[in-house]
């Protein structure tokens, strides 16, 4: 390779930040990599400029007023800020050339071109494990799987609460939609639906979703690079996926297959709105033995795009076809683990992947408009729906009730971040989740009027299991009794568990309040935290799955429909 050649690959190459080595007693080790003068000066000018340009978008609008000076002309402006942009410019090229002479002098770092050059071109497993041994930027990382390369150049068809397209893109319609509107509304209405727009397209995302910030990420770049390089000292592999839309997926990979009794169980965690899968939840299913997949949301870490819904939909969707297609998991083996907003992919895919073994929901909630009410002035409130629904509709409920799978969900006590009002455990939304849940899976249970209803909505205001036990005596929950009746629901369906159920049909009153009790506290675990704090290794299990208890005799014919 020539030298002109490899100064200029090396001027707009990614940085390098870990090397990891084999020790001598096995372990795998990294050691950091070392700039020389010029290359780190260099590091340090081209970050503070991509610095400078995130802040100057959000800053600009703000301080274009003061950049004016009044007593000057238009053109004396314009060249003043010329002057300034070729200068910075200046700056930024000779830092490039500077930081790119140091690396194509500097041996290691030509080495690991090299080795990044013959993983993008040969797509060899040899090369690609040689690539592992590198820790640098993602956005130079080859592909490792492209979604179109298994469904072809047409999309799948997929289920969403409003399918638009064949691609699959989905939202629901403000429930207002079906009245047909004069042309004097929608003239009235035409600036609230422009303002809605622009908001929903500018920092309504961010304040929604502010892992996308760049700032955001800046600020825990450090913490980031530690915890990927912790996964993958722990047998973690990184990969590049592609989705429809061509957005880059950060995603990581740890197989635990024929490494331990829950090795062919492969979770995949889908994290909250400001997480990423280098510091988030893959932890809590790793430290039981699972095989676990993480990804990080479009526009978080390496990941591009930005997290639309229709971009979630498109990015958990490819994440999915990887697992069953690269991977080579069978979707019976794929526990779906999602985590506050992370509820939303995770019950999408449940909604088109039904055959996963079970879905996992922590510190979820149902339905994000009334959070977002809540958390907005009255003034605007009006805005906030049409942006929700039109926009950035994340119904978790209605896709959850898509799905007739096993379902555990993990309620946090002290969540001050689902509950409206805050801090209020009878107003957590999760609550309404599994309301919502039982509804549909269970309607026969409800029909006595509101006293299930009511029975349920006491249960689920005790926060210490003590009080739910007294509950369960006062009303007479006899656990033995409830799984006999489920377990007669489901054979006199000929063996199958499907929903809406038909369990509680031939019971009284008191008898479908014992059995809402009962169900609520199998599909509800409550941990005595707060929102953000780790889930404890003890509560995340698959679920309960009705066809346990069914006699051994019926089980031979049980499946889900």
């Amino acid at each position: 390779m020539s030298l002109i050649r490899t100064l200029w690959q090396c001027t707009l190459s990614p940085r390098l930040f870990r090397i990891y080595e084999i020790s001598w007693v096995g372990h795998l080790v990294d050691k950091p990599y070392e700039t020389k003068g010029l290359e780190r000066w260099g590091d340090q000018v081209v970050t503070s400029f991509i610095m400078m340009w995130s802040v100057g978008l959000y800053a600009l609008p703000v301080l274009a007023p003061f950049m004016y000076r009044r007593n000057s002309t238009l053109a004396e402006n314009a060249y003043s800020l010329s002057k300034l942009v070729a200068g910075a410019g200046a700056i930024l090229v000779a830092s490039l050339v500077a930081r790119g002479y140091s690396r194509a002098t500097n041996p290691i770092y030509t080495k690991f071109m090299k080795t990044l050059t013959e993983a993008k071109t040969r797509h060899s497993a040899e090369s690609k494990q040689e690539l592992q041994k590198y820790e640098f930027e993602f956005w130079a990382w080859p592909v490792d799987f492209r979604i179109a390369d298994v469904t072809g150049d047409s999309q799948r068809r997929r289920i969403g609460l409003e399918t638009d397209n064949a691609l699959g893109t989905s939202r629901e319609r403000p429930r207002n939609h079906t009245r047909q509107q004069s042309g004097k509304d929608l003239v009235f209405a035409l600036p609230c639906r422009l303002i809605a727009y622009i908001v929903a397209h500018t920092f309504a995302l961010k304040l929604m979703y502010p892992g996308s910030m760049s700032l955001i990420n800046w600020a825990m770049r450090s913490s980031l690079l530690q915890g990927r390089i912790d996964l993958i000292k722990q047998g973690g592999e990184r990969f590049k996926l592609v989705t429809v839309e061509s957005n880059e997926i950060d995603a990581l990979f740890v197989d635990r297959r024929n490494k331990s009794n829950n090795g062919d169980i492969l979770v995949i965690t889908s994290e909250g709105n400001c997480g990423f899968y280098e510091v988030g939840i893959m932890a809590t299913p790793s430290k039981k033995g699972y095989s676990v997949l993480g990804w990080n949301h479009p526009g978080f870490g390496g990941s591009t795009g930005a997290p639309y819904p229709a971009q979630e939909q498109n990015a958990i969707d490819c994440v999915m076809q990887f697992a069953v297609e690269y991977l080579g998991f069978k979707e019976s083996n794929v526990i779906l683990y999602g985590w506050s907003i992370g509820g939303y992919p995770t019950t999408w895919a449940a909604m088109n992947y039904p055959a996963v073994h079970s879905v996992v929901l922590d510190a979820t909630f149902d339905d994000v408009l009334p959070l977002a009410v809540d958390r907005m002035p009255t003034a605007v409130e009006g805005i906030v729906r049409t942006i929700i629904r039109e926009y950035l509709n994340l119904n978790i409920a209605e896709q959850l009730n898509r799905y007739n799978g096993t379902v555990l969900l993990i309620r946090r006590i002290e969540d001050e971040m689902v509950s409206v009002p805050v801090n209020s455990l009878s107003g957590n939304r999760g609550n309404q989740l599994l309301t919502k849940l039982l509804l549909r899976r269970y309607p026969r249970l409800f029909s006595n009027g509101t006293e299930s209803a009511l029975v349920l909505s006491r249960y689920l205001s005790l926060a210490t299991p003590r009080g739910k036990r007294t509950l369960m005596r006062e009303i007479g929950v006899n656990e033995e009794s409830c799984r006999q009746l489920v377990a007669l629901d489901i054979e006199r369906n000929e063996g199958l568990v499907s929903y809406p159920s038909t369990l509680g049909e031939d019971c009284d009153s008191v008898t479908r309040q014992q059995l809402t009790v009962f169900l609520a506290s199998k599909y509800l675990e409550d941990q005595a935290t707060q929102h953000c704090d780790p889930l404890a290794i003890e509560l995340f299990h698959p679920g309960w799955d009705p066809r346990s208890i069914v006699p051994t005799k019926s089980n031979l014919n049980v499946h889900q429909t």
